[in-house]
């Protein structure tokens, strides 16, 4: 049974951000939007501040209802902290474990983890919010997840790593791709091939850019896009290559579906992976199990995958 410590008028507002309107939100929560909506203006009568714009089609948080989201987000993560807290202390293994990850974790690392907590953790329950690294870093200050496992994550004054490792960057191809048959590759062989590359929009290709982008203006690529889904299936499926690294390639790769060639390229800064926590948060055992099933699963992978 939920301790219900999270006052309702933060859990309508939540609502009401969340599905856009209060007739959306009455529906989820199963609360007469009257009663809703009379919260919500007790509230901002008291701050005297409006928490909504009411639009023709809906309702948008204004600055004022933002900073009461992220309030109402944190006192929810608290309350599940506590409440796993509590059932931890009775001899349970139970919990809500918040984790913001990276979209490009989504096909290989992330359904694993899921199929092994639904086997061998039945009673703990994964929240995981797919974010940019500094959406992340925020996440995890503000204390609305309880793990951040994410590239070239931005570093924080309460920041614990548990885990962090260089992932140098790595031409990927099919087997069928001429430049299989290398060991090491250059950026000026990459530039005599079609290659295909991540959005503009994305950390990855902005630290190319500024370092290596003549890369992409001799050679302009076949296909941008922000999915690392499809940029990997255009490899299975076409002649093209990608520059990435060998973490967002794991699954093909240990497959054999695709090849990994490292970049003999001076000057080229490797990205890195990072897991953490926030120091000033206790963790609960449900979160400790995570940490340590991701700390003790993808070092071995990336080490095997290296030999």
């Amino acid at each position: 049974m939920s301790l219900h410590l999270v006052p309702r008028q933060l859990r309508y507002v939540l609502a009401v951000a969340e599905h856009g309107s209060i007739q959306a939100a009455s529906r989820a929560l199963g609360i007469a939007a009257s009663a809703i909506d009379r919260q919500i203006k007790a509230m901002e009568e008291a701050s005297q501040s409006p928490l909504f714009d009411r639009l023709p089609r809906g309702m948008k948080p204004t600055a004022a209802g933002e900073a009461v989201i992220v309030m109402a987000r944190r006192w929810l993560a608290d309350a599940e902290r506590l409440e796993g807290g509590l059932k931890e202390m009775r001899g349970q293994e139970h919990g809500t474990v918040r984790l913001a990850a990276m979209d490009s974790l989504a096909n290989g690392l992330l359904p694993e983890l899921v199929a092994w907590v639904m086997r061998d953790h039945p009673r703990i329950h994964l929240d995981i919010d797919i974010m940019t690294p500094s959406q992340a870093a925020q996440a995890l200050d503000e204390g609305t997840v309880d793990l951040a496992f994410a590239f070239n994550l931005p570093k924080g004054r309460y920041q614990h790593r548990i885990w962090e490792e260089e992932l140098p960057f790595g031409c990927v191809v099919s087997h069928a791709h001429p430049l299989a048959r290398q060991d090491r590759v250059t950026l000026t062989m990459l530039s005599e091939v079609p290659t295909a590359s991540q959005s503009a929009l994305l950390p990855i290709r902005r630290y190319l850019d500024s370092r290596h982008g003549w890369l992409f203006a001799e050679n302009a690529p076949v296909l941008v896009t922000n999915s690392l889904q499809l940029l990997k299936q255009s490899v299975l499926d076409g002649d093209l290559a990608i520059l990435t690294s060998e973490l967002d390639v794991l699954p093909e790769v240990e497959a054999g579906r695709l090849r990994f060639l490292p970049l003999d390229e001076a000057g080229l800064r490797p990205q890195n992976i990072v897991l953490a926590v926030d120091t000033r948060r206790p963790l609960i055992r449900a979160t400790r199990v995570i940490a340590d099933r991701l700390h003790s699963v993808v070092p071995q992978r990336l080490a095997d995958l290296r030999r």
